[in-house]
């Protein structure tokens, strides 16, 4: 898979960044990570990632806000993105939804069904291009 480009997880939270490198690097997956949404958008113009993988509640700037200014940027408007986040509410749903997410999940996550998604997100935006 990382002839796509690499995965780029965004959450403040570092442990569960760790983890989720690991797994990801262990299915074949490239990746990289920012614990700070402000370091996020740099990133990810720079590494052009196959999809990012966004928490929703972090310091500074929301996964909403920051899935928001990826719009603007022609390298990642179309660039899926999986929302990872402990609050699923409707409204958060609905928004994640509005902004075009390829999927919504909850943690604790499961491995495989983040797996899934990222590849289902991945090999849909390849047969657009």
């Amino acid at each position: 898979m990382n002839a796509v480009g690499p995965i780029l997880v965004v959450d403040d939270d570092k442990a569960l960044t760790l983890g989720l490198a690991l797994r990801l690097r262990s299915v074949g997956f490239e990746v990289r990570v920012c614990n700070d949404a402000g370091d996020a958008g740099a990133v990810a113009v720079r590494e052009k990632p196959a999809a990012i993988i966004l928490d929703i509640d972090m310091p500074r700037c929301t996964g909403l806000e920051l899935h928001h200014c990826f719009q603007f940027a022609a390298r990642l408007r179309d660039t899926p993105v999986i929302y990872l986040s402990g609050y699923r509410t409707e409204a958060h749903l609905q928004m994640a939804a509005e902004q075009g997410a390829s999927a919504f999940l909850t943690k604790p996550y499961i491995a495989e069904e983040l797996v899934a998604a990222l590849r289902s997100a991945i090999q849909q935006r390849m047969r657009q291009t």
